[in-house]
């Protein structure tokens, strides 16, 4: 009778910035469960990787469950993986931070554990052909890949049940392929099924086969309901137990030390087959599609250029700086991900925390307390502003409608991005009516000469074709002058039907304050005829949220306090902005205008349908405006911290 080898291994893993109520639940429902069922199966064979910031997590909270956890190593019971330290997707970071995740992980591991890790769980499983090198150079005996990128290099299926070489400029890496047929089944599917399945991939007189299970321990306790998650794994493991004569649960090493490897192979680009589809084949692509996404990437190369000149970094900044390149807020499947504004707002707190490290330990601002850059931030092939300063930092897209893209306080305990809103892009799971896509990012210092008829739920939802001007999107001219004054200018048309277009100049004076900045705003009728429109003045604030306590945040109007979720049209011309444990984020205007305000909010797909996911607060500091050939309005809008 044929005899497979199945390796079982689980990957338990929480991003940075998790709400502590959700690791605290998926906890207590998969995390305990499992412990529980590695113990009664003791005679069993199982494989686990524990995420760099989840074993921080564990280590910190429940170091308990942790020392449990690796006694089980000692019995033989668990081998265990290394991995990255932030769980980055190694292979769109740099490669001395490829090498760093990869030893920092090693090294608390071994530290908490006194165990060494042999294999590497790859973040998301994304492989690039380079990663041998640094797999290889740092001792990395075997990774785990999916047979997706097996097949998309165009080998056969049937090589996926052995373990193969690969390498890259000498440095060799063992493979082993997850089963894309048994990862659908279990644990969906009756045990009695999964069994099956194991068996028919056996072949009569080769005992090298192999079935490889690899994914997430949270569907155990937490994807699948926790009674129904123990009743099943009960049941698999007393029929592995009973079918040991048909298949032989193992660990990768004691496999690789019976059966060794086929042959050598090298690999194109892949990951799992969902994650093919989300990022159209290549992980990278993520960055393209999400702006929000390629902001965070180039932050962290931004804040790597300014480590580079150190000799020396703290273990508590090193690791702070590894932990912002975790894969989660970078890229979006079906839930979450990078829509999840406490994930991105943890990015961005460790960059920011690592940059003014960084800048004080080089001097960076010397002898000036403002530096100001024409620099390209986002690699588009089109000059940013940065505006930094050792306490803010403010970066300005000059060519898209000379917004405010980030907005990152750095005072010490505070380190966060005002700006970090998250903008709505069309999805292919999204198909509910009056759903229109943002048609431009979702920032600050935007201007719109709405049309007259123009309401708070036009501009929240994109009415099409209220905007009658192209000022929104138009590219800015930038000039810097004495003091480090900065000014955008901009020249654009007014649209009416049936008219020639108004020719419009928008200028935005930019002046630092103590506590955050001000804009002046000019609009000016540079056109020969009058025209009547609603000015909308376009701010976007992300709120500083409450990971621990989940404390919800508010906004005042006129001595009013109200829940973010609340909209309302307000003639005031100040709104603060307030949660739990945070100075107060000030709008100011110079004088009152009508003021729209609404959640940004973008749309989830969830089990029980669309659920809406908050991105920050939108504000529109409005005005009816009837400008005549040579006539200009003025205003100034105050973006500041209060204690």
């Amino acid at each position: 009778m044929p005899r497979v080898n199945f390796i079982f291994a689980l990957h338990f893993h929480q991003p940075l910035g998790q709400l502590k109520g959700v690791n605290e639940k998926i906890f207590v429902n998969s995390y305990r469960l499992l412990l529980d069922v590695f113990k009664s199966f003791a005679d069993l064979k199982f494989t686990v990787h524990v995420s760099g910031p989840l074993l921080l997590y564990l280590a910190k909270n429940h170091p308990e469950w942790l020392e449990e956890l690796f006694k089980l190593g000692d019995l033989g019971v668990l081998e265990f993986m290394a991995g990255s330290l932030g769980e980055a997707i190694l292979p769109i970071i740099p490669r001395e931070d490829r090498e760093a995740q990869i030893r920092e992980y090693i090294a608390l591991f071994e530290r908490l554990s006194g165990f060494k890790p042999k294999g590497l769980w790859l973040p998301e499983r994304v492989w690039e052909p380079g990663l041998p090198e640094v797999l290889g150079k740092l001792g990395v005996e075997y990774v785990f890949i999916d047979d997706s990128t097996l097949t998309k290099t165009g080998h056969p299926q049937d090589l996926a049940y052995y373990a193969w070489n690969t390498e890259d400029s000498g440095q060799l890496v063992r493979v082993f392929f997850i089963d894309a047929g048994i990862r659908y089944i279990l644990p969906w599917e009756p045990p009695e099924r999964v069994l099956e399945y194991l068996v028919s991939k056996g072949r009569e007189g080769d005992q090298a086969r192999l079935v490889l299970w690899g994914s997430d321990a949270e569907k155990f306790g937490e994807w699948m309901d926790p009674e129904r998650s123990r009743s099943w794994l009960y049941s698999f493991l007393e029929l592995m137990r009973r079918s040991r004569d048909r298949v032989s649960m193992t660990h990768p090493s004691e496999y690789l030390m019976e059966h060794g490897v086929r042959g050598l192979l090298y690999f194109d680009t892949g990951s799992y087959d969902k994650m093919l589809e989300w990022s159209r084949g290549f992980f990278r692509n993520f960055l393209v599609k999400y702006r929000e996404s390629n902001n965070m990437h180039k932050k962290m190369l931004w804040v790597r250029r300014k480590l580079g000149s150190l000799d020396s970094v703290p273990e508590e900044v090193r690791t702070g700086y590894l932990l912002s390149q975790c894969n989660d807020a970078y890229w979006h499947g079906l839930f979450g991900g990078i829509y999840l504004a406490h994930l991105r707002q943890a990015i961005y707190e460790e960059l920011i925390r690592t940059e003014a490290w960084a800048e004080r330990e080089t001097g960076y601002f010397r002898d000036t307390g403002v530096r100001v850059g024409m620099v390209d931030f986002d690699y588009d092939g089109e000059p940013e502003v940065l505006v930094e300063t050792p306490s803010q930092n403010l970066y300005v897209k000059p060519d898209d409608g000379g917004t405010l893209f980030e907005y990152d306080v750095k005072s010490r305990g505070l380190e966060h991005n005002l700006q970090d809103t998250m903008s709505r892009y069309g999805e292919p799971y999204i198909n509910k009516p009056g759903f229109h896509p943002d048609w431009y990012r979702r920032v600050s210092w935007r201007i719109h000469l709405w049309s007259d008829d123009t309401g708070l739920y036009d501009w929240i939802n994109n009415t099409p074709f209220k905007d009658m001007s192209d000022l929104a999107l138009k590219k800015h001219h930038v000039a810097v002058g004495e003091g480090n004054e900065i000014t955008l200018r901009a020249l654009g048309g007014f649209y009416q039907y049936g008219s020639t277009p108004v020719t419009v100049m928008v200028e935005k004076k930019i002046n630092l304050t103590d506590k955050g900045h001000a804009v002046t705003y000019r609009i000016r009728n540079m056109g020969d005829k009058t025209f009547s429109t609603r000015l909308g003045i376009e701010y976007h604030v992300a709120w500083k949220i409450d990971r621990e306590n989940d404390e919800k945040p508010y906004y005042v109007v006129e001595g009013v306090s109200r829940d973010v979720s609340e909209s309302g049209v307000f003639h005031t011309e100040r709104i603060t902005v307030g949660s739990a444990g945070y100075p107060s984020i000030v709008l100011e205007a110079s004088k009152p205008h009508e003021a729209w305000i609404a959640q940004l909010a973008s749309l989830s797909r969830t089990e029980k349908g669309f659920k809406e996911m908050p991105q920050g607060l939108g504000v529109m500091f409005t005005r009816q405006l009837v400008l005549k050939p040579g006539e200009e309005y003025e205003a100034s809008v105050s973006w500041m911290l209060k204690a």
